[in-house]
């Protein structure tokens, strides 16, 4: 429904209240930013015209580092859900260039950590007064801090090493800013960006976030997700319920390193590692029905024995037992797999469009030799534009698991892993 005058202006209001006042200084980097970015690329299209295509080739790579550059200090500087878009964009090499997802990777655990006296009244709130009789140590310095919260070590009473993560002290104040910002801009620059559906990656990252502020809700996901009967090889960290709370979460302490860094010293790994990761998902989505919807590198620690520990729980999916039948059905028939055609599949899936032949014109061009080659993860992003193209309704709940399958194929396109796929894997 189009909003009348009155509701514009309001809404113009609250953005510009939003910026002005609330968030002057952010917003005024977003601005500083936009500008220094448009004059890379404005100086690299100048100096182009009067070189040879190899060197301008050099000359656009070098654009490209300086514009991820600028766009990561933004972002590192912002914040909260900023971080969480970098993060979501670092995942996809089928939309930016190469230079952009490596320097968008280094915000995967890559924030400002806050000063000890800042989450110190956190700490009394969940704690009390003698919070350190239960600790032989606690490090006050943290070890990670990524877009909501920061993760601090320390060892129990009982010998017993743990994670402690703390919400930052300013993240839900600065949520609700961005979140507005960023609902506007998706609206503003939705339709400059062909390749990917702004609006709707904008609100499945707002949703995640919020969900991310509550870490009763990422202790209750953790606890549901652990106890199902995962793949050998994928372990997660133990919960200590008496010691959370909405802002405070501890859990056991895992020994690993992250998962860039570990494919990064041993390359010749990266195959198995992936694949095994692959799998796991495969498996979550399609035989347990609940998943890990943050499949960020910077999730995944790998052990000593090359286990995969998959950590932060405060974005896990869950998918109904039919959804879990029809999501299943449509991997099965992206890959050529099915013997229903691929049409069907996507209406039985709740998929809705003006023409109703439409999709199946999207089908044939799926399941013909056009994308033959191509993995399933690239179907699926080849999929997903024909049909943003074609104004096509998806499903928010597809759109999520597509995207999880598509980060984690990323992942091995970037490493040159073959993105092997076993039907059996996934068969009811």
């Amino acid at each position: 429904m189009d909003m009348s005058a009155l509701e514009i202006i309001k809404s113009n209001l609250n953005v510009a209240r939003t910026l002005i006042i609330d968030g002057r200084d952010r917003y005024i980097g977003v601005t500083r930013t936009a500008l220094q970015i448009e004059q890379i690329y404005r100086q690299y299209r100048s100096r182009a015209k009067v070189l040879a295509p190899p060197l301008a080739e050099q000359l656009l790579s070098q654009a490209h580092r300086e514009s991820a550059d600028s766009i990561c200090k933004l972002c590192r500087e912002n914040g909260a859900i900023w971080v969480k878009f970098a993060q979501f964009l670092s995942c996809r090499p089928d939309l930016l260039p190469r230079e952009y997802i490596v320097a968008l990777q280094r915000l995967q655990n890559d924030a400002e950590p806050a000063r000890f006296e800042d989450i110190h009244p956190i700490i009394l709130m969940s704690w009390g007064q003698d919070w350190d009789n239960q600790f032989t140590r606690f490090d006050v310095l943290p070890v990670a801090t990524a877009s909501v919260a920061q993760v601090h070590r320390a060892t129990l009473k009982n010998g017993q090493e743990v994670a402690v993560k703390f919400q930052l002290p300013t993240a839900r104040s600065l949520f609700e800013q961005d979140s507005l910002v960023f609902t506007t801009l998706s609206k503003a620059f939705g339709p400059l960006v062909r390749e990917l559906d702004l609006r709707q990656v904008v609100r499945q990252l707002i949703n995640m976030t919020l969900e991310e502020l509550d870490f009763r809700r990422e202790a209750r996901n953790l606890k549901a997700f652990s106890t199902q009967p995962h793949l050998p090889g994928i372990i997660m960290p133990e919960l200590y319920e008496s010691l959370s709370s909405e802002r405070v979460m501890v859990t056991s302490w895992v020994d690993g390193v992250r998962l860039a860094d570990y494919l990064e010293r041993h390359p010749e790994r990266a195959k198995p590692v992936l694949q095994r990761l692959l799998a796991s998902y495969i498996h979550q989505i399609t035989q347990l029905g609940i998943y890990h919807a943050d499949p960020h590198p910077g999730n995944f620690l790998i052990t000593r024995d090359e286990q995969i520990a998959i950590l932060d729980y405060g974005a896990i999916a869950r998918l109904s037992a039919e959804q879990r039948n029809q999501y299943t059905n449509l991997l099965m028939g992206l890959m050529g797999f099915s013997t229903v055609k691929l049409g069907d599949l996507f209406r039985q899936a709740g998929f809705h469009c003006e023409r109703a032949e439409t999709l199946e014109e999207i089908s044939e061009y799926v399941v013909g030799d056009n994308l033959e080659a191509l993995s399933i993860a690239d179907r699926l992003s080849d999929s997903l534009d024909k049909m943003r193209k074609n104004k096509i309704i998806m499903p928010d709940s597809f759109v999520a698991m597509a995207r999880v399958i598509i980060t984690i194929g990323g992942f091995m396109t970037h490493y040159d892993v073959d993105f092997d796929f076993d039907p059996a894997s996934i068969a009811a």
